[in-house]
């Protein structure tokens, strides 16, 4: 059995089915299950299922189910609970709905459709009981119910999830045993009909059909588009006579449409290639043409429906078109600030020839009177608004309407842009009322046919005491800073080694959160999350200033900027005054970052003393300076990334890093280029060649002592090269006050070139004191210069005197020079590897 409640709306207190079975105050429910099958026709302030009441103590809500467009409510002992649907109930659906309560762990479950949507904890820490029960009204207008109800069940225990999934798939239909469906029911005002266990969920399989007489095929494609559908797609000859003869047997009082009406095909793009113009997906249908058709050359391109199949029709003629549905349309009346979803959603009815009704949920009304559309309150009696003439003359899609009443704020008199669609959520409406993927809404390219899915692509949303200059304040944390994330992406350096200084080619990208903003219908690709130019300027941005360079302030936000909003979070919810799919996302949750490209030189300071074994580093030094850069702060998380080559002329950069210090300014930040010096070139122009010349000057030492010439002359050559190679060497490199390494390399190079220079000198001197020696003179006679003694005295002294030869001089000079210069480079190497 099925009981149908107020099937033409209108709601009443004694629209009602009251239990006849057995009920005792002094059974309690505890932990219980209660289920129940329902259709919505239309909906009050809310829809009572069902109530529990006890009379004795006048308490109504000891049990009692209610539902709405996104939520239902069940209420326990007088305690009642919300429970938001993951889905939106439609008109005219068959909905499976279980709720339970377990009294030991507090849990409260709802059920749709077999499925766990919702659950929360509650204490109710009373039982449930009542000697009254009744369904469809909660004993007040508002609280009645419209629709189909069926299977109401109540049991004084909880179901397995496995049980009402078989009886929301219609698997078994098990009674309650404190409520049951079969226990017998009065009814006030509501009728009844059997309908068969399966048949709940079954879609229906009847067509609902809306014809509309003489228009063109412009007005045919947009009427059924509009609603939701499209022109029929015939297949077949049979298909074209039956469609003819539901035209005859529709409307059999009225003109029906006696010879044509018009089909989904055209050939507008090319002669005889036939696509549907939903899709413009081409169609083979030679096979379903009336006889000599197609023969309307490029005069004649849409096709018509005949009797006897297809023609080839002129695009401009009025025929008939017919929309035809499977189950009826739900509406959105976009842009009345409807708090309430009941009076936002629609169902369209044919109730005359070519005409059109549209009926909310709720309590309003879309219809044509006296040839002009009007919005409407069928409860309060009055016209809200009426829309503008338009062709073609149909309410659907973006229209301009006249305020009889006060309407978003906005009084009456004034017009006001509304939108009335077939579009489901996930979708954008095109003005003409079709319907595209909303992501396709403003993503730099058309999508929809008239081109509108590209118009009014605001992204931000000002608030009117928005003030350029002022920085982002959280409310209630004035004392607060507002932390700026820094990202520096670095394309090129150029070290300049010379000068003292790095180029950076680069991309500073700063990212921050405005609460003050609000933003409409953002991408997940944040790249076409981009406002236009007019509306970045007026953002407040951080100016960054560039503190080791001669470079002024640099602000971010410019005409070559890059400004973008990046999605973080889902929507807040959808503008309910605009007259399209508008979600609102926070300023708080979603940050605005603003990137801009720059070729700057930085000061950098470099400590050459282990040149050219050095390691150096150069810091870009920014720092936020918009408004008081009290109020600022860079943020933890930022970053640089390096996309150049690591591998320099010169340098192998490292690791690039953002520092943030303590000791540094407020709101500064350093990014951090470490730089190792490649030393190769170095090895091979400055060190091989005076290692080489080094070793030249040390072996003119084992040249023949007798070439003296030769000798003095490779060392003073060998130095001379020597000088030269450190003058260009110190010419390459900064004036510095301090000797670096390669200076004390050449000096020492230098040096020993000197040093066998000076032993040269002094092996040659001694080399002519021995040659002068060897000279030989006769030596006197005993006693002729005083004896003996005389003699004997002159011998002593001549074999005491200190006396070094030659070839130990030379040896002396190899060792010493020698073993110099190994310690010297041990000393060397050592010092720099330490």
């Amino acid at each position: 059995m099925v009981l149908r409640f107020q099937e033409d709306g209108v709601a009443t207190e004694d629209t009602i089915a009251v239990y006849e079975g057995h009920l005792s105050r002094t059974r309690y429910l505890y932990s219980f299950t209660f289920c129940v099958r329902f259709k919505i026709f239309y909906l009050h302030q809310r829809g009572t299922l069902l109530f529990l009441y006890d009379s004795v103590q006048g308490r109504y809500w000891m049990l009692r189910g209610e539902v709405w467009v996104d939520k239902v409510r069940v209420a326990i002992s007088h305690t009642w609970h919300f429970m938001p649907l993951d889905r939106q109930l439609w008109a005219f659906r068959w909905y499976h709905m279980c709720f339970t309560h377990n009294h030991t762990t507090f849990l409260i479950q709802t059920f749709l459709d077999g499925e766990v949507v919702q659950h929360t904890y509650y204490d109710v820490d009373r039982p449930a009981f009542g000697d009254y029960v009744a369904v469809g009204n909660g004993q007040a207008f508002e609280e009645s119910y419209s629709g189909d109800i069926s299977q109401v069940n109540v049991w004084d225990k909880i179901l397995s999830d496995e049980e009402i999934l078989k009886m929301a798939r219609c698997q078994t239909d098990p009674k309650g045993n404190f409520i049951s469906w079969e226990g017998g029911w009065t009814l006030h005002n509501v009728s009844s009909y059997d309908l068969l266990l399966p048949k709940f969920c079954q879609q229906e399989e009847s067509n609902i059909y809306f014809w509309f007489p003489q228009v063109s095929d412009a007005t045919a494609q947009y009427v059924c588009e509009a609603l939701g559908t499209h022109l029929p797609h015939v297949t077949s000859l049979q298909e074209a006579e039956y469609l003819y003869q539901l035209s005859e047997t529709t409307w059999p009082d009225t003109d029906h449409c006696p010879l044509y009406f018009w089909s989904a095909l055209n050939d507008k793009k090319e002669e005889n290639v036939w696509v549907a113009s939903y899709d413009h997906k081409y169609v083979d249908n030679s096979s379903y043409w009336s006889p000599n058709e197609p023969n309307g050359y490029r005069y004649e391109n849409c096709a018509a429906v005949r009797q006897d199949g297809l023609i080839d029709d002129d695009c401009t003629w009025d025929r008939c078109a017919l929309c035809t549905f499977t189950e009826p349309q739900r509406f959105s009346f976009l842009g009345t600030c409807e708090p309430e979803l009941r009076n936002v959603y629609f169902v369209a009815y044919q109730e005359e020839y070519g005409g059109l009704i549209f009926r909310s949920y709720g309590t309003y009304h879309i219809r044509k009177e006296n040839g002009t559309w009007i919005y409407v309150d069928t409860v309060k009696g009055y016209t809200i608004a009426k829309m503008q003439v338009f062709d073609p003359d149909f309410p659907m899609g973006r229209r301009w309407w006249e305020l009889e009443k006060e309407v978003c704020g906005q009084d009456r008199g004034g017009r006001r842009l509304m939108l009335l669609t077939p579009c489901l959520r996930h979708h954008f409406t095109c003005d003409d009322g079709t319907c595209i993927p909303h992501h396709y809404r403003c993503d730099l390219k058309y999508d929809c046919r008239d081109e509108s899915d590209e118009l009014e692509c605001e992204l931000i949303s000002f608030p009117k005491d928005y003030h350029q200059h002022l920085p982002p304040r959280v409310p209630g944390k004035e004392d607060s800073k507002l932390p700026v994330v820094i990202n520096v992406v670095i394309k090129s350096i150029d070290v300049q080694t010379v000068n003292m200084a790095m180029k950076l080619s680069y991309e500073i990208e700063m990212i921050w959160f405005d609460n003050r903003l609000q933003y409409f219908n953002l991408k997940v690709n944040d790249s076409l999350n981009s406002p236009r130019l007019d509306t970045m300027m007026k953002l407040w941005s951080p100016l960054v200033k560039l503190l080791n360079t001669d470079t002024i302030d640099q602000s971010l936000l410019a005409e070559d900027a890059t400004t973008l909003v990046k999605r973080m979070t889902k929507p807040l919810g959808r503008d309910e005054g605009a007259a399209a799919e508008v979600d609102i996302y926070s300023g708080e949750e979603n940050p605005l970052s603003v990137s801009r490209k720059y070729a700057t030189v930085y000061a950098c300071q470099f400590d050459l003393t282990l040149y050219p074994f050095d390691s150096q580093y150069c810091d870009v030094h920014l720092q936020i300076v918009s408004g008081q850069v009290s109020f600022l702060d860079v943020h933890p998380s930022s970053s640089v990334e390096y996309l150049g080559s690591h591998v320099l002329n010169e340098y192998q950069i490292g690791e690039v890093k953002v520092l943030l210090g303590k000791n540094y300014l407020p709101g500064e930040a350093r990014v951090r280029v470490p730089m190792t010096r490649l030393y190769g070139n170095s090895i091979l122009t400055i060190y091989i060649p005076s290692l080489i010349l080094m070793i030249i000057s040390y072996l003119t030492l084992f040249f023949r002592t007798s070439i003296f010439d030769v000798r003095v002359m490779v060392a003073l050559t060998a130095l001379l090269v020597l000088a030269t190679l450190f003058a260009q060497a110190s010419s390459s490199l900064p004036q510095t006050s301090y000797f670096k390494m390669v200076d004390i390399w050449l000096l020492f190079c230098v040096g020993i070139t000197f040093l066998v220079i000076i032993f040269h000198i002094l092996i040659d001197n001694r080399l002519f004191s021995q040659s002068n020696q060897t000279k030989v003179k006769p030596l006197p006679m005993p006693g002729l210069y005083g004896g003996d003694e005389q003699l004997l005295g002159l011998r002593g002294r001549c074999r005491w005197a200190p006396s070094i030869s030659v070839e130990q001089l030379e040896m002396v000079a190899k060792v010493f020079v020698f073993l110099l210069i190994i310690s010297f480079i041990i000393g060397y190497l050592t010092y720099i590897v330490g």
